[in-house]
Formats: C-alpha cells, sequence, structure tokens
C-alpha cells in the first residue's frame, strides 16, 4: 500500500522510468487501473515532484496537454528505491502500462466505435483507419450489428488484431486473389 509522499513519488518516478515520457492522461490512466486508491494523492502531488525536481512537465504543442519526464533525481530514487513498491503493484502497473501504451498506439491508426441509432434499434460498429503522418482516413466502414452487445463482441474481436483485418481488406481491393488469406490458410492445415 503506498500512502506517503516519498512512497507517491517513488511510484510515479517508477512508472517514467518503466515507460518514458507521458502525458498527464496517460500516466492517471495507468495509476487509476493499477493502484486506483492512490490516483488523487499521486496526481495532486505531481507540483511536489516538479519543485523537488524529479520531474519535468512540459506542455504538447498541440494540444496542450502536460507531459512528465523524469529528471537526474527521479532517475536515482525509480532506480535505487523501486524496490521498495510491492511486487505485485510494479507487476501490475507493468503489464496495465504495457496494455495501454500499445492500445493507444493502435487507436493512433485506427478508430472503432459503437454507435448506437436508437431511431432503427440498431447498433453500428464505424472502424477508420488513420493515416499516422497525416491523419487522413484511409479506409473507412460501418458495420451492422443487432445489438450492444454483439457490438461489442464485434469491436473487441476487431481490436485484437487490426492488422490482419485491414490487410487482407486492403488486399481484396488491390490484389487480383480475393480469397489469398484463405488460401494460406487452408495450405497452413495441410
Amino acid at each position: 500500500m503506498i500512502d506517503e509522499k516519498t512512497d507517491i513519488s517513488v511510484y510515479c518516478c517508477f512508472i517514467l522510468s518503466s515507460f518514458g515520457s507521458l502525458t498527464e492522461n496517460t500516466l492517471g490512466q495507468i495509476v487509476l487501473a493499477a493502484a486506483p486508491t492512490v490516483y488523487f494523492e499521486l496526481m495532486s502531488n505531481i507540483s511536489f515532484m516538479r519543485e523537488k525536481e524529479l520531474i519535468s512537465a512540459e506542455q504538447d504543442p498541440k494540444n496542450g496537454e502536460n507531459i512528465y519526464s523524469l529528471l537526474d533525481e527521479g532517475k536515482k530514487i525509480a532506480k535505487d528505491m523501486s524496490s521498495l513498491l510491492g511486487i505485485s503493484l510494479r507487476e501490475n502497473t507493468l503489464r496495465i502500462g504495457t496494455e495501454l501504451l500499445a492500445k493507444n498506439e493502435r487507436e493512433r491508426s485506427i478508430k472503432c466505435d459503437i454507435i448506437p441509432d436508437r431511431d432503427r434499434g440498431r447498433y453500428d460498429l464505424h472502424v477508420k483507419f488513420m493515416n499516422e503522418l497525416n491523419g487522413e482516413t484511409i479506409l473507412e466502414m460501418k458495420l451492422y450489428a443487432p445489438d450492444e452487445k454483439k457490438a461489442k463482441e464485434m469491436q473487441e474481436r476487431f481490436l485484437a488484431n487490426p492488422s490482419v483485418i485491414i490487410t487482407r481488406t486492403l488486399n481484396m481491393f488491390l490484389k487480383d486473389d480475393y480469397f489469398f488469406f484463405d488460401k494460406l490458410n487452408s495450405e497452413e492445415r495441410q
């Protein structure tokens, strides 16, 4: 359990040491998922950690959000004192942080939203593949789902492996062999 200002600082330094510079939102999401009971205390002690020169903050020019980075003193604390944090807290934080950063990376190039259509009593899964360089839409699809449960199922299935789905979809338009992946799968089974 984390309860002192020092422990909170060690925990924040551990997170930044593990994942590098993080936006305020991402740092908050990791803490909220891994150690929700300390979320408010950690976020309210950011100014203390900045005063003690453990972390620095720069504003993202795109959206004005703070981006936190470790300074030399914070790196020392992370290296020397992280072992004082509980092993389950460290492991859980690393797992959650890794998953969250991977999800954020995927979402930069893929948007997959569930849109309820109350007038027609249905749900649509709205999928957009974005060009990461300029943010323009490469491909956009709207898929019908009969209910919210099915829409969530479809969304989870899609987000589990979006690269295969986009590759397969684009190959249908860009290559002569529409069933390229079907042939590969059947050959692998033999």
